[in-house]
């Protein structure tokens, strides 16, 4: 127990870190499904790309918030 005192600031020092790894993660998935829709031809380009942009981190973050 004489740990305690160090472990809560750090755990505070890490939380910001979280939400840093979430926006990469969210966006190492979206330039992955990009490239994933460059494969393919032009119409099916650009329905992908939609269902790939149509939401942005925020409404996203705020969405995975609510659940």
């Amino acid at each position: 127990m004489r740990h305690r005192p160090v472990l809560l600031p750090l755990l505070l020092a890490l939380l910001p870190l979280a939400g840093c790894s979430t926006r990469a993660w969210y966006e190492g998935s979206k330039a992955s499904a990009e490239s994933e829709c460059r494969k393919l031809p032009p119409g099916g380009y650009e329905d992908c790309m939609g269902r790939v942009n149509r939401q942005s981190y925020e409404d996203y973050e705020k969405e995975r918030q609510r659940k």
